[in-house]
């Protein structure tokens, strides 16, 4: 019996570490040959060595897109695109340096759109985008109000993708994680401030704990295997939204 992304090639930024790398790995144990995409080139490596499977790992810089134009370049075909790379920016609007929102579209939000704009031409019948936004354009996340509007635009840039790319017979889904631990994202708290996040975020979750990289990695095979599932947002989120 084959596994269901057999054959497939999958590429899958922010692969060195927490959501992005459990996808991959996920991924690869499906079947498919992982292009794992980071800026820690040793990372990437020793994570596609454990999967095997032809994976292996590029160094890119997802808000350069010079950098992303290249990596694509390098590809003969592109079956699934999987966006992980990107960080969290905390701060009160009127203390955080609007150069820090900046900086935060540049790598989440540009950065997916690089991959997407280079990756779709190599793409067929047949083939999926995961975008990866968070849910705080729909659940109060304090001091987050750049990150919210950044999920905001994931989220509708997906959406009007799905529509766009439908007649083609690529799907397009993104993935909207809630609190999710063990994920080595930097979430620009330090000291009492991440302690209070912490608290704070799990209160807020009606399971009452983090979820887990590998929740969002069952998500993500979900939607690149459910072959009816496009223009839609999958909050993995414990519940935090229907709270």
């Amino acid at each position: 019996m084959s596994l269901p992304l057999e054959g497939k090639i999958a590429v899958v930024t922010g692969a060195g570490t927490g959501i992005g790398l459990a996808i991959a790995e996920r991924f690869a144990r499906e079947g498919a040959q992982v292009v794992l995409v980071g800026r820690r080139k040793e990372k990437l490596d020793e994570a596609a060595a454990r999967m095997g499977n032809g994976a292996y790992g590029v160094s890119v810089d997802v808000g350069d897109e010079a950098q992303v134009r290249d990596l694509f370049a390098s590809l003969d075909r592109v079956d699934i695109l999987c966006t992980c790379a990107g960080k969290a920016v905390f701060g009160a609007m009127d203390e955080l340096p609007p150069s820090a929102v900046r900086d935060l579209f540049s790598g989440r939000f540009f950065g997916q759109v690089y991959a997407c704009h280079y990756a779709i031409p190599k793409m067929s019948e047949g083939s999926v985008i995961l975008l990866c936004s968070g849910i705080a354009d729909r659940a109060h996340v304090p001091e987050y109000s750049g990150g919210s509007a950044l999920c905001g635009a994931v989220n509708a840039m997906g959406r009007n993708l799905a529509v766009e790319l439908g007649p083609r017979g690529i799907r397009v889904n993104v993935l909207s994680p809630g609190f999710i631990g063990s994920t080595e994202i930097d979430f620009n708290l330090e000291g009492e401030k991440a302690i209070a996040f912490v608290k704070r975020s799990i209160a807020s979750t009606p399971l009452g704990r983090p979820g887990t990289p590998d929740a969002m990695a069952d998500a993500a095979l979900f939607l690149a295997t459910c072959d009816f599932a496009s223009g839609q947002v999958i909050e993995v989120d414990g519940g935090w939204t229907a709270s």
